[in-house]
C-alpha cells in the first residue's frame, strides 16, 4: 500500500511539473529560464523526498 501511495504521489508531482513547464512555454518564457525553473523544482523535490526511502530494486 505504501509503495502504491508513493507511486501515485510521484505521478502527481511529475504531471504538475510538466504542466507548469507547458504553461510557462505557452506564456512565452525563455527556454533558459524554463531550464532554470525545472532544475530548481527537481532539486526541491529531491530534498523534500530525501527523508523517505525509495523503492528497492
Amino acid at each position: 500500500m505504501r509503495n502504491s501511495r508513493q507511486r501515485i504521489h510521484d505521478l502527481i508531482v511529475f504531471v504538475a511539473v510538466l504542466a507548469t513547464g507547458i504553461v510557462l512555454v505557452c506564456l512565452g518564457v525563455a527556454p533558459e529560464s524554463l531550464a532554470t525553473v525545472a532544475i530548481a523544482l527537481s532539486g526541491l523535490y529531491a530534498s523534500w523526498r530525501g527523508g523517505r526511502p525509495g523503492p528497492r530494486s
